[in-house]
């Protein structure tokens, strides 16, 4: 049964942005979708800068409804909307005062893989949060659901007037360049090593939320 990889990067046009998540896109394009999923073949859909939350909701649909493994790839900002102060997920259009219609609410992902397998979906995740987000995160963990493997990291708002780099989610995509996926876990701790000598971990949430098993390659 071939794999699913959805490729998500996304961050507001203009002063909003926090992380240039379009630029691992080319690099990610760069790695055999086998590579990514993990399975003897596989399907991927990438979503770069979508415009609507509905559109992204409907490839999440869509990829969730399939009973084969499926391995998300998340690149972008979080904002809380201002109304129930939850966390979304920046899109194209999202700006501070309309999170709540633009933004991608965090979750409808856990709502949406919620009936998935144990061990069927994986979450690779490369997030960094706005102030308010950022101080709302160090007492409410960032939710993605029982049943998924989630791993990655969520960084502060970089300085006043920077655009960050999306330096894990690049460090994943160039060590699945090799041609091999090691186990989630190892990638993960290997990115983090990665970024690490680069100076580029400072004060990350380090995302590794319970993690079941992963089902074997069909």
């Amino acid at each position: 049964m071939p794999g699913t990889v959805l490729l998500l990067a996304a961050a507001p046009a203009g002063k909003g942005c926090l992380v240039d998540a379009a630029s691992v896109l080319p690099v990610l394009a760069a790695v055999p979708p086998t590579v990514l999923s993990g399975t003897d073949t596989a399907n991927v859909v990438e979503l770069a800068d979508p415009l609507e939350p509905q559109a992204v909701l409907t490839r999440l649909r869509a990829a969730a409804a399939s009973p084969a493994p499926l391995t998300v790839f998340v690149t972008g900002q979080l904002h809380l909307d201002r109304r129930q102060h939850l966390p979304h997920l920046a899109l194209a259009r999202t700006t501070p005062s309309t999170v709540r219609y633009t933004g991608f609410p965090w979750h409808w992902f856990r709502e949406e893989l919620r009936l998935r397998a144990p061990g069927s979906t994986s979450l690779l995740l490369d997030l960094h949060a706005d102030a308010e987000t950022w101080q709302w995160l160090g007492a409410h963990p960032l939710d993605s659901g029982r049943n998924s493997a989630v791993y990655g990291r969520i960084a502060p708002p970089p300085s006043r007037r920077t655009v960050a780099g999306p330096a894990y989610m690049k460090a994943v995509a160039t060590l699945l360049r090799s041609g091999h996926r090691p186990p989630l876990d190892q990638l993960h701790q290997q990115a983090l090593t990665r970024i690490s000598r680069e100076g580029g971990l400072g004060t990350d949430i380090v995302l590794t939320a319970y993690a079941p098993p992963q089902l074997p390659p069909n």
